[in-house]
Order: structure tokens, then sequence, then C-alpha cells
């Protein structure tokens, strides 16, 4: 089963970095604004539109959308979902379906070329950036004003920050990103909980513990080479630990753009050259260095990674809830039922404490500016509010139609008899109807964030006993992004690419052993040589022409 990762696969390049306030929720109502707004463009659209409440377009109405096909559950013409939608709103999607493999590059394509569809799905925030300047695509901020369900969240679940990070040179954002209520952590170490508990050793709650543990284990276990063994090339295993040191690590994951960002001094520097990211090499060193880490942790595939630790040749491995759901499944069968226990460990507190970053913002849409030039765009943007951002549809959205495939019980969400959701383990297992592979529910082209309640509602008790802990720990703000201009953007990108790609190559080096730690400072140099210094002066000079700009 193909799994899906958020957030972290994302450039986060040419975003501004300012903090504006959005425009209290307010109604789609008859207002004269409102009227100025969408002169000519308000077929379809109901008269008002309140927070929560059903939109139903007032005329049939089509929506094209650019969905990305997923092999864990390819699309069906047939799915429920897409009759349900039409059925509570009035409106019909036209999807035009990418593999997942192809999306990336079909919709860059398609928006490039003047022909997107009127809604672009599965968009991570920052990947908006590189279709800012064309404008094909519009800001979505200058409508979300006139989304009631949208701005309702960001007001009472205090979003301004995270949003921060999406604005553009203009102060601007082109994306309509999903909304968590709270932080959403997911990724960490997983392992054999089994193996813990035979030897007497206890779950690691520190960096430094999870080396101890890990020389215990390989002590009591020498049959086993490597008791850690990585997946996903090491980078997330890099991006969780690095802001317990207080940087930025992990190729294509948390090590972005490499511009961290002090809130206190309010400048950026670039993370990968500082002392807290030789610190952390040393670690992960050190690691490879005893053999408590498998040196291939950073160049082998997640199916080898994976291989290894289900059928018993290492004991830890990043995961997250979905895969150890998977890897549990396949140990079965490997090593038989009641053989072993796994479990996801605690992300362990480094240097800076028990600490974690991100951003409550999810993957979300955009919107071409064609549709924006439609007699129905009123009626699209109510549409999309209600669809995305109104609790009624995203409950819907996860677990369908109430009555039908699932019912409440004490606060809970239940699955009713014939139905499963075999990603999450719900429902009957032997039931007939999968609402995710056969109904359409559950997926991941319109689940975008949402309340705790309903995030969690997908949660099992084991999963969110582990995010009660995680709710404990402190979260990191998260950065504004650099408001660079298009040509400004250019330039940073040919900077970045080669200072990114230097960070990268020498943490592998570093870490694996091929290049010591005596040559630090000629590390630095080499960057510096790729114009480093230049890179962080842009960035601050930018960052701080617009805070004067909107009067900061």
């Amino acid at each position: 089963m193909t799994t899906e990762i958020s957030r972290r696969n994302v450039l986060a390049l040419g975003l501004a970095g300012i903090t504006v306030g959005l425009l209290a929720g307010c109604s789609s109502d008859d207002s004269s604004s409102t009227k100025d707004a969408f002169s000519g463009k308000s077929k379809g659209a109901m008269k008002s539109l309140g927070v929560n409440e059903q939109f139903k377009a007032t005329t049939p109405l089509t929506v094209s959308l650019l969905f990305q096909d997923n092999p864990a559950y390819p699309e069906k013409s047939s799915w429920e979902i897409w009759q349900d939608i039409a059925e509570k709103t009035n409106v019909t999607f036209k999807p035009t379906i990418v593999p997942y493999a192809d999306y990336t590059t079909k919709r860059a394509l398609l928006i490039n070329s003047g022909n997107a569809p009127d809604v672009i799905a599965k968009t991570y925030p920052g990947q908006e950036t590189q279709f800012v300047g064309g404008g094909a695509i519009i800001a979505a901020s200058d409508y979300t004003q006139y989304m009631p369900n949208f701005t309702d969240k960001v007001k009472k679940w205090k979003l301004d920050p995270d949003l921060a990070t999406i604005r553009q040179a203009d102060g601007k954002f082109y994306v309509f990103p999903g909304l968590h209520q709270t932080l959403f952590v997911d990724y960490t170490i997983g392992g054999r909980t089994d193996i813990l508990e035979a030897d007497g050793i206890d779950t690691p709650t520190t960096w430094d513990e999870f080396r101890d543990v890990l020389k215990k284990v390989k002590q009591k276990h020498p049959e086993v080479q490597y008791p850690f063994s990585d997946r996903w090339l090491g980078a997330s295993t890099l991006n969780l630990a690095a802001v317990t040191w207080g940087t930025m690590a992990g190729p294509n994951w948390g090590i972005g753009n490499g511009l961290q960002f002090d809130t206190k001094s309010q400048k950026f520097s670039f993370a990968p050259a500082s002392n807290q990211f030789k610190d952390l090499l040393k670690y992960f060193a050190g690691l490879v260095k005893d053999g408590l880490m498998d040196p291939e942790s950073f160049t082998q595939s997640d199916d080898q990674a994976t291989a290894k630790f289900e059928t018993g040749r290492s004991y830890f491995i990043n995961v997250n809830a979905q895969t150890l759901v998977l890897s549990r499944t396949q140990m079965e069968k490997n090593l038989g039922a009641g053989a072993f226990k796994i479990a996801k460990l605690p992300n362990p507190a480094g240097p800076k404490g028990k600490v974690v970053g991100g951003s409550r913002l999810e993957n979300g849409i955009m919107v071409s500016t064609d549709a924006a030039k439609k007699s129905d765009f009123q009626a699209l943007l109510q549409f999309i509010d209600w669809l995305w951002y109104s609790d009624d549809a995203q409950v819907f959205l996860k677990w369908g139609v109430e009555g039908k495939t699932f019912e409440v019980k004490d606060g809970k969400y239940e699955l009713l008899p014939g139905y499963k959701l075999s990603a999450y383990g719900f429902g009957d297992p032997n039931a007939k109807t999968d609402i995710r592979n056969d109904l359409g529910f559950s997926c991941g082209n319109f689940m975008y964030g949402g309340t705790t309640k309903i995030v969690d509602s997908t949660m099992p008790p084991e999963e969110l006993a582990w995010q009660k802990i995680m709710s404990s720990y402190k979260q990191v703000p998260p950065a504004p992004a650099v408001p660079y201009t298009p040509t400004q953007l250019q330039q940073a990108t040919l900077q970045q690419t080669a200072l990114i790609d230097a960070a990268n190559t020498a943490t592998l080096n570093f870490i694996l052993g091929k290049q010591d730690f005596d040559q630090w400072d000629a590390y630095i140099s080499s960057l510096k040589s790729k114009g480093m210094q230049t890179y962080v002066d842009n960035a601050n000079r930018y960052y701080a022409k617009l805070q004067k700009k909107m009067g900061s």
C-alpha cells in the first residue's frame, strides 16, 4: 500500500514573511462590498452562507477538478462520494484523474499552458509559488473574507502566524490550505517494545537514552547487525531530531530552504552552517560508527528498510501511524501473531528539550484564474468553503453519510455493519465495502485538516494515547517565509539549490564517516563560496523591507 507523506516534501521558497490578520469571518450576504466583488458572477450562489450551514447551489454547478489518483485506493467513477456531493450541494465534479507519480508534472503543464481545471487539489503550501508570477491562479487571500467557515477557523484557532508562512511578496497567499486546530505530529521512531520488555530496558525519552538503548539491545542481540535501520533515507529522523537540537535537517524534508528564523533578532540564518547542525550530525555519526545504526539507512530503498524491520533483522525504524499498522500486518505473516510487539516511541527530547516543529497548515487547493472569471464564481467559493472547511463536510468526507455508512455513539464515530475502513483498522475486517476503496471517502484529495476531534476520529486507542503524550511537547513557532519577488526568487533558487545540495552531501559524508569533523571549517568555506552570506543577507533585507512597508 502506498503511504501518503504529508507536509514534509515541500520546498519552502519564495513565501512572504508577514503576519497579516485576516478579515473577520463573515457571510456571503448581499452587502454592497459582496455585490461589487461578484458583480455578474453570482449565478447559483446562495444569498447568505454562515458557519457550518449547508451549502447548496441555487442552480446546478459543474466544477472541473484536478484529482491526484492514489494506487492504494484508485478512483472509480462509481464512487458514491461523487453522487453524495452532488446531492448535498447541487454541484457536480468533472475530474481530471492524474496518476499519483505524475501529478506534480501534469499539474505544472496544465497550469502553465492555461488549461488548468477550476480547482487544483492536493497542493502543499509552497508548491503554489512557482505559479504565482504567471497569473494562472488566484490570490486566495483576496477572497477568504467571503468564506465564513475558513475565516471562523483562522480566528478561533489563531492561525495567522501559520498563514504568514505562505504569504508572498505582495502580502497575499495563493493556496487555500487545509487548517488544523492543533499541530498534528505523526512521524517518530518505532520499535520492538517486546524486546525492550524482555530485556528490562526502559523506553527512551531522550536521544541520549535512545543511543543507550541501542547499545544494550546490540549487546543482548549480537545476531542483529544493526538494531536501527531507517527508511526514507534517514530524512524523517533527521527532521524530527533537528528540531530538538535547535536546527533544521533532513534532505527534502525538514531542511527546506535552509533558512532558520530567530524570533528574538527577527533575522534568518543558514541552519546547515550552525554549531547545532554540527552537533546533530555528530550524534548520528556516532550511532553509525558504533554499529548502532545501519549506514544503509541513508541510501537504501524504503522496501529494503521495512523488509529488515519486518523480518526481525532490525528492531527500530522511523514510522508513522499508518506504516506502523502496515508493518504489524506484515510481521504477523513473517514472524507469527503474538511473536512480537511494536509501537511508536514518544519523540526523543534533545538539547532543546521536548519540542516539535511544524505548521498547522495542511495540503490544500489552488483555484485557477479562469474560474474567477465565470458567472458562477461566488457559488464556487461558497462550495469550496463548505466542502473543505465546514465541520459537517469534513465529517462527511471522512466517514460518509450518517445513518448509512456510520453512526455516532457516545461522541465517537462508528461504521455500520457491512462497512470498513481498512487503512485505519475500523469496522469489521470481513465487511464487503471499504468506504475508502469502494466509496471514495477518507480520500487524500479532500481530507485536509479539521478540528482535533475530526482528525482524531480515525485514530485507534494506541495512536490517541501517543498523541496525548505528544500534546505536552512545546511547539516551535513556524518561521515566516521570505517575501521574494519572482525575479528575486529565481536568483534565490539558484543559490539555494547549490547550498542545499552541498549541505545534504556533507550531511551524508559526515554521518557516514567519509568526511571527518576536522574538516568542518572547510565545509563552511565551501558554503561561503557558493554565496551563503548573500543568500542570507538578501532574505533578511527582503523581510525587513516588507515589515517596514506593512508598518510592523
